[in-house]
């Protein structure tokens, strides 16, 4: 299933995508599918219950029930992880903007956001086996997230729209040595 299905037709994203017209600092549905994506990746992801918890903040916004909701988070999960070991229905991102704007004031950046958060919480049980592979895979996600633009080295990097637009084209494989990294959580020989 591609981005913008998953985006129109699952009830979890149809929430955040309300919240988000009603409250600007609400989780919107392209970083709640980011945020989602680090969970499948995540060497200790979140429960169903406890994601929709952190994600659907305003429950006015809702029409749904929570039990669908959660539901709708376990389905999207294993979709999100299927994409990761099936060629034919490979992992998809947002669509990278063509035109010169900046790519770190884009829905990829949105996405890298979410993914982030994620990280951020868990950092200890990411960083726990192969410290430098993840580190440096997380990099162009970190660094589109535009989350710490004004901090070096991300300073530099940020202000570079090639490499930007490079890191985003690699994004799809770099997810991919992720969780091929993570879920096996075997070290690397040094």
């Amino acid at each position: 299933m591609n981005f913008d299905t998953q985006l129109a037709h699952h009830p979890l994203f149809q929430t955040l995508t309300r919240s988000a017209q009603l409250d600007e600092e609400s989780c919107d549905a392209i970083m709640g599918h980011g945020f989602l994506t680090a969970q499948v990746i995540s060497p200790c992801p979140d429960t169903p219950e406890d994601i929709v918890q952190t994600l659907v903040t305003s429950p006015a916004a809702t029409e749904a029930e929570t039990e669908a909701l959660i539901q709708s988070t376990r389905q999207l999960l294993v979709t999100l992880d299927g994409q990761f070991n099936d060629e034919h229905s490979p992992f998809t991102l947002p669509s990278v903007p063509d035109t010169e704007a900046s790519l770190l004031e884009s829905p990829l950046a949105d996405w890298c956001t979410g993914f982030m958060e994620v990280h951020m919480t868990q950092q200890d049980a990411w960083l726990e086996h192969n410290e430098d592979a993840v580190t440096e895979l997380l990099l162009p996600i970190a660094t589109l997230s535009g989350l710490f633009a004004d901090e070096p080295p991300f300073n530099k990097l940020s202000e570079q729209q090639d490499l930007l637009r490079n890191m985003a084209d690699q994004l799809p494989e770099l997810l991919t040595e992720l969780y091929l990294l993570i879920k096996g959580q075997e070290p690397l020989p040094e």
